[in-house]
């Protein structure tokens, strides 16, 4: 595997977000390592979060990386993870496991959209929303893109993801358990309808489309089937 596609690095306001999703752990830790002593003076001071995707990393994994990078001068703060296994272990070694979130502008933002139909209003967001971003609305909320992890939607109604929900998705935020959440791939770091909180999802191999509900007070999931009025 070429080893640019398993480090990409980008600036946030809080220092630095390096993706590292692809590939063995190894080969991502010593390629972020060998990129962080070749640019030693960019990275000289940085502070760093580390965007793991669905790779369960042990607590002694991630203590070595930190020991690994303050040697060098770089301070790891925060790992993302849609892994239950890394972010319970990330957490109990005092890492964040989100970014500050930040809420999206309805009123200036060119990219989000309000719409109705039959009388129900929804916000249509038209971009994929990165790590540090929230969305946050009183009517329904769709998504023409990606939810990555650290990103955030909070909507009194239905959530719905024309992409792959990755971060944090709330709806019926104000107690409406009758709200549901799809998504063309759903691996959420936290998924919640009301006050009901669903469990970590771990999913490996081929997705499919996929609809969450509340019936008979119970957290349910199942395949997003257009027949069922769903």
């Amino acid at each position: 595997m070429d080893n640019e596609s398993l480090i990409q690095i980008k600036g946030i306001r809080e220092g630095l977000l390096i993706n590292a999703e692809n590939g063995t752990w190894d080969d991502r830790k010593a390629e972020l390592l060998r990129m962080v002593k070749q640019k030693e003076a960019f990275f000289k001071g940085a502070r760093v979060c580390l965007d793991v995707n669905d790779t369960a990393l042990r607590v002694k994994q991630i203590t070595q990386l930190c020991d690994q990078l303050s040697a060098l001068n770089v301070t790891l703060w925060a790992i993302l993870s849609t892994s239950e296994t890394t972010v319970n272990n990330a957490r109990v070694l005092a890492l964040e496991t989100s970014l500050p979130t930040k809420k999206e502008n309805k009123e200036k933002n060119d990219s989000n959209e309000r719409v109705e139909n039959n009388g129900e209003k929804a916000v249509l967001v038209n971009k994929t929303l990165r790590a540090g971003y929230r969305v946050e609305s009183l009517d329904h909320v769709i998504i023409i893109g990606d939810v990555n992890p650290g990103a955030e939607i909070v909507s009194a109604g239905n959530i719905i993801v024309w992409g792959k929900l990755k971060g944090s998705a709330i709806a019926g935020a104000e107690g409406n358990l009758k709200a549901v959440i799809c998504a063309m791939e759903l691996r959420p770091t936290q998924l919640r309808i009301g006050e009901k909180v669903f469990p970590p999802q771990q999913k490996k191999g081929k997705t499919f489309p996929e609809v969450a509900y509340i019936e008979n007070n119970e957290c349910k999931i199942e395949l997003w089937n257009k027949e069922k009025g769903r």
